[in-house]
Parts: structure tokens; C-alpha cells; sequence
């Protein structure tokens, strides 16, 4: 897949104008005074991460600038950065922290170069891709664990890490941050055993679920766990007392009788990818053609912004409250979480 500029041009706004309004840049009042705070204090968080690294650094993330030459307000800034205030339960110092760290680690990781490594299509060609998007113009990325060789996928960790992030960045780097700022992700169960999880998967588990809580805050509206078997849902209810009303809120666990209708429903049939649509027969073969043809790159929706210069805000009758597009509910499936990579 072709790399995508990291830096894209700030929004053409004057800057005694208020900047057009998107779907996902509504904001209540207090949230609003929350962001300018962190706003305010962004040269301090750059020459902070830099003193770290060493050296000057690319302050953008996800093809925006953080801060622009010109000193004009780009309302797809504060969006971001009210990632970062809700992942840190609007404390600004923590807000703050965290922010600095993403930058630091996205300097010393080489995310800017991550999209045009190549990973080797006979270990991770069926493992993860982007297809399509929801009903919402959210992009759908797609992870599968059944029958996977986990010494292949995940014995080489650092390899993988770096497959996941550039995976999870070609969704990010598909966002707009306009009227889309989240995406959904679809963990496929099917063919996933009881010893499917070994040692070398919760490794890659582990670091997985970590490096994406610390670097990409607020990035899933909604994640859902389709054709999970009857003692994958027992885990799942049991983990999921731990955790918080809202995390549980962004999580769908369906079982494999139900797969298809919940995610037609949830993505739309005509979104769905192959193997989510066809015969267990017809799926396998379309995925040996995609193997064989040396690609396992899903067509990218028409409405994506896979050029980040197509990011400007653009005029919107939106006229929502919420700081993100409003997730769907289903009373016809059960919340929970994962650690799964």
C-alpha cells in the first residue's frame, strides 16, 4: 500500500472566523475550555518531546499539525487532542503527559516511515486489513485468529508490533477528523480453540494492548467480537465486570450463529468484506486467489480521505452536541472486552 504524507496542510481559516463546523468537532462548553488549555500549552508539549528525542520532530499526527505556521485554529486539532483529555478523564497535566510520550514514541518507533515497510503476505495476508466502512463513513478494520500459526504471526514480536501499528495507522490515517474520528474493528473468532492462546499470543497480546492505550486514545467507536464460541462469551461476561460502563458500551460480542445479521446490520452487507459474506468454501478460495495475487489490501471506501490534503473541514448542518460520531446500540447482543492483539 502506497505510504501517506504524516504532515497535511492546516485548514484554510481566517483567523477572526470561526472554522466550519464537522460532525465530530461539536463540543459542550466545558470540554471546549478543556481543549484550549491543552491547546495552549502545545509548543511547550513539542519542545518537551524534542529535548527527549534529541532532535526537531514532525508535531503532526495522522496527517494534522498540531500546531500551524500560519496561527490559524484547526478545529481537527481540538478533536485530537479531546482523544487525549477522555483517555486521561480530562485531567490537562495527564492529558499533557501522555501527549508528549505519543510524540516521543512515534519519533523513536519510525511511524512516519511505517507505511511503506512490507511484511511478508504468507504470514500476515489473512491476519488484519482495512475494508470498507460503516453506515457512518467509519473505516472497519478486521482481525482474525482462528487457525493462525502463532510462532509465524507472533514469534517475531517486534515484526509484528510494527505490521499491528500500520495496520491500525492506515484506518487512522482514513479519518477526517471532521465527521469521522473513529473507527470500528471486527475481531473474527472463528476456528479459535481453547489452546488457540498460548504463550507467544499473549505476548504479542500484551504489548499490543499496551502500545495502542498509550498512542491512540479514542480511536474505536465501537469493537466487535464475531463468531465467538460458547466458552469465548463466559470469559468475556467475566472480564467484563471489571470494566468501566463506557468501555463495556464500545463492545459487541456475537456469537457465530448471529455473526452475519449483527454485523450487516451494525456495517451494512454491501460493506462487508468476502469472508464475512460468502460460504465458508467460497471465503477460503477468495482468500487463496488474494494470497496468490501478492495482495491483501481491501478496496478503501469511496467517501475515505486517504490523502490527508483532503482533510480541510468542510461545511456540515450537523448540528450534534457530541465531541464524536454517535455509536449504535444493539440490544440484541451482549457487551464485553478483550485483550486480543
Amino acid at each position: 500500500t502506497p505510504g501517506v504524507s504524516e504532515t497535511a496542510p492546516a485548514a484554510s481559516v481566517a483567523k477572526d472566523k470561526e472554522p466550519s463546523v464537522g460532525r465530530a468537532q461539536h463540543f459542550s462548553d466545558s470540554q471546549k475550555e478543556v481543549i484550549a488549555k491543552l491547546r495552549e500549552r502545545l509548543p511547550e508539549i513539542i519542545k518537551k518531546a524534542e529535548a527527549e528525542v534529541g532532535k526537531e520532530i514532525d508535531a503532526a499526527l495522522w496527517g494534522v499539525p498540531l500546531v500551524s505556521a500560519s496561527g490559524e485554529r484547526d478545529l481537527r486539532v481540538d478533536v485530537i487532542l479531546n482523544k487525549f483529555i477522555k483517555a486521561r478523564r480530562n485531567d490537562v497535566e495527564q492529558a499533557q503527559e501522555m501527549l508528549k510520550n505519543t510524540l516521543v514514541w512515534r519519533e523513536k518507533f519510525n511511524v512516519a516511515d511505517i507505511m511503506n515497510e512490507e511484511f511478508p503476505e504468507d504470514v500476515f495476508a489473512n491476519v488484519g486489513f482495512v475494508y470498507g466502512h460503516d453506515p457512518e463513513g467509519r473505516p472497519v478494520t478486521y482481525n482474525t485468529y482462528g487457525n493462525l500459526d502463532n510462532a509465524k504471526v507472533f514469534g517475531n514480536l517486534d515484526r509484528f508490533l510494527r505490521w499491528r501499528v500500520q495496520l491500525h495507522e492506515r484506518g487512522m490515517r482514513m479519518l477526517d477528523f471532521v465527521d469521522v474520528a473513529d473507527m470500528v474493528q471486527v475481531h473474527d473468532y472463528d476456528g479459535v480453540g481453547l489452546l488457540s492462546y498460548d504463550k507467544t499470543a499473549r505476548a504479542a497480546s500484551k504489548a499490543t494492548v499496551q502500545l495502542m492505550s498509550d498512542n491512540y486514545p479514542e480511536t474505536l467507536a465501537t469493537k466487535i467480537f464475531a463468531n465467538v464460541p460458547g466458552w469465548g462469551e463466559t470469559i468475556f461476561n467475566i472480564v467484563c465486570r471489571w470494566l468501566s460502563d463506557e468501555t463495556k458500551s464500545k463492545f459487541v460480542v456475537v456469537s457465530k450463529s448471529s455473526a452475519a445479521r449483527v454485523l450487516a446490520e451494525r456495517i451494512g452487507a454491501e460493506n462487508l468484506p468476502p469472508a464475512f459474506t460468502r460460504s465458508k468454501s467460497e471465503a477460503a478460495a477468495a482468500a487463496a486467489a488474494t494470497v496468490a495475487g501478492g495482495s491483501s489490501s481491501a478496496p478503501e471506501p469511496e467517501t475515505a480521505h486517504v490523502d490527508p490534503a483532503d482533510n480541510a473541514p468542510k461545511p456540515t448542518g450537523a448540528d450534534s452536541d457530541s465531541d464524536s460520531v454517535s455509536s449504535k446500540s444493539s440490544s440484541s447482543v451482549s457487551s464485553t472486552s478483550s485483550q486480543r492483539p
